[in-house]
């Protein structure tokens, strides 16, 4: 565990966060896309399972529980937990993580209602906790990014991406995206920051190949 003192706090900017809050967005988006991939579904290749509730109308889950990390993705957020750091819930429509002192979710929970009580960390070590798993959430995501074009193409992605209604990032800037908030560069140099992030901002056109 690092021994330097935790920042009491998340500590986004304004700008900061609407940006993380937008490429949540997308990227929730782009997942769903996945799940409709017309060779399959890239979730399930990926290693996730499927958890649907019957009868009602509940969010859908995805999980992956491996020995080193435990992930569920519904379409209100994401969760992603592991052994030493509790777990950490990030809701689509606020970017302020929810840590929780434990790192895997029952299962069947199909609502925002049904998660166990998260919120915000209380002391140093519950501080230092929450930012590393932010920290490992975020680098998470990007692998699975470059996964993704890796694995399909970048074509299918940039479609994803050119279909979500307020389309934020290159496609092919997602990964570096998500290790920018990762880094927190702001914090060293907010100029350096805003010049990345516009650099990485999309300039939309609708590929010809999609989905395939």
């Amino acid at each position: 565990m690092d021994s330097r003192p935790a920042r009491r706090g998340w500590c986004y900017p304004r700008t900061v966060a609407r940006f993380g809050e937008q490429l949540f967005g997308q990227q929730l988006w782009c997942w769903g896309r996945d799940i409709q991939f017309s060779k399959g579904n890239l979730l399930v290749r990926y290693g996730f399972s499927r958890h649907r509730e019957r009868g009602v109308d509940g969010s859908t889950c995805y999980r992956l529980d491996t020995e080193k990390q435990h992930v569920a993705l519904w379409g209100f957020g994401v969760w992603y937990g592991c052994r030493e750091f509790g777990g950490i819930f990030l809701n689509r429509f606020n970017f302020v993580p929810q840590w929780g002192n434990f790192e895997s979710l029952a299962l069947g929970i199909h609502w925002p209602e049904e998660l166990p009580p998260v919120g915000r960390p209380r002391d140093q070590l519950q501080w230092q906790r929450a930012h590393r798993l932010c920290c490992q959430m975020m680098a998470w995501i990007a692998s699975y990014e470059t996964w993704v074009q890796r694995e399909v193409g970048l074509d299918y992605r940039r479609h994803c991406v050119a279909t979500w209604r307020r389309p934020l990032i290159a496609a092919e800037r997602m990964p570096s995206a998500w290790r920018l908030l990762q880094r927190r560069c702001w914090e060293t140099n907010k100029n350096t920051w805003k010049d990345k992030i516009e650099k990485m901002k999309i300039t939309l056109r609708l590929p010809k190949v999609a989905n395939s």
